[in-house]
């Protein structure tokens, strides 16, 4: 199964840095982001970081579902996924 582009949504997008004792390619984020419809369970998402020094970062991941919560628009699915920055070559 293709990762799903998420690129609505977004509702957190913290960047947590390298842990001390390793380099900067171990640079961990954490996002949070809202859906219309539930995901599969198995779902893999990818949300675009953009492009730093000519390279494309990404996170890809399966995510986990927080919450449902009824609102004005219906229900909303609230997921957070975490993990480290995936890198790309030059864009």
């Amino acid at each position: 199964m293709m990762p799903l582009e998420i690129r609505s949504g977004l509702r957190k997008l913290e960047f947590q840095g390298a842990r001390p004792s390793a380099d900067d390619d171990d640079e961990r984020v954490l996002v949070e982001f809202v859906c219309e419809k539930p995901l599969d369970p198995q779902q893999m998402v990818c949300v675009s970081l953009g492009v730093r020094d000519g390279v494309v970062r990404q996170l890809v991941g399966q995510p986990t579902l927080l919450k449902q919560q009824s609102g004005k628009a219906g229900v909303e699915y609230y997921y957070r996924l975490h993990g480290s920055v995936a890198r790309e070559g030059p864009s």
